[in-house]
């Protein structure tokens, strides 16, 4: 699993702007439950300059299931205080008084914080905006990622890979104009030229009921595509976020599983 992160940051560093990914210290944090997936922070002299996140699969796969640049993490400890706060939980306290504190992703994209409290019902916290989320909801969540058991096979064989420069669009908030709820969705076999040849157009992705795990209704905020040198089609990887949330970059085929992009029209 290193050694895939390892292979996904020096190709990050092959973009325009992003040579610092080539040479960061990599630092690694499990993601419950199952532990099927980590947190990996790229640090440079001491400064965090971007992160991945690393999933395997059913099938024994890594897969880089998101990543951002920059200083941002989707496990904003700022937002978690703020939360706990409002929930009159006292972190120090929690945790001097066998209280818990974990990080948690579910696929596909759902990264949240655990917290576990002496004679109380677990309380769950979406770590990319703060909000409290059903624990109904998500401890099926769990009990189905528990029960995936998973074994990493060879990766010797991992193809190469190369990332093309950044393309960012202008940030903006979906809830400023909700007219696009009255559209209809882009056409799935459209999305990818739309994302990448729409530059003056707001594209807004949702996922209808299921927005809960992918923190949306979220704007696009641009793209990246990657290469790799067994399979002609490259990889589209849309951002997601960036105004009041960490900016996300996901594959365009984890967001169709679910959401739809809908474009706004003024």
């Amino acid at each position: 699993m290193q050694r895939f992160a390892e292979q996904q940051a020096v190709t990050l560093g092959t973009a325009n702007g992003e040579v610092h990914w080539k040479n960061a210290d990599l630092d690694f944090y499990p993601l419950g439950p199952g532990l099927h997936s980590w947190l990996v922070q790229a640090v440079f002299e001491g400064k965090p300059i971007g992160y991945m996140i690393i999933t395997a699969t059913e099938q024994g796969q890594l897969m880089l299931s998101e990543y951002g640049h920059g200083e941002q993490s989707p496990y904003n400890n700022e937002l978690l205080g703020q939360t706990l706060d409002r929930q009159h939980v006292d972190l120090e306290v929690l945790l001097a008084g066998a209280g818990e504190l974990h990080l948690g992703y579910a696929l596909p994209l759902l990264a949240y914080w655990k917290v576990e409290q002496p004679n109380h019902p677990a309380l769950y916290i979406d770590a990319t905006n703060g909000d409290v989320l059903p624990s109904e909801f998500l401890n099926l969540l769990e009990a189905d990622s528990k029960q995936t058991s998973v074994s990493i096979t060879d990766l010797s064989t991992t193809p190469s890979l190369s990332v093309d420069p950044l393309h960012l669009r202008p940030v903006f908030n979906p809830a400023d104009n909700l007219l696009w709820l009255t559209s209809k969705p882009v056409a799935a076999d459209r999305a990818q030229d739309v994302i990448q040849h729409g530059e003056n157009q707001e594209i807004v992705f949702s996922a209808g009921d299921r927005n809960v795990v992918y923190g949306g209704p979220l704007p696009v905020s641009g793209y990246q595509l990657w290469h790799t040198d067994q399979v002609a089609e490259s990889i589209l990887y849309v951002a997601l976020g960036g105004k009041s949330s960490v900016q996300r970059f996901v594959p365009l085929s984890t967001l169709q599983q679910d959401g739809l992009f809908y474009i706004v029209y003024p």
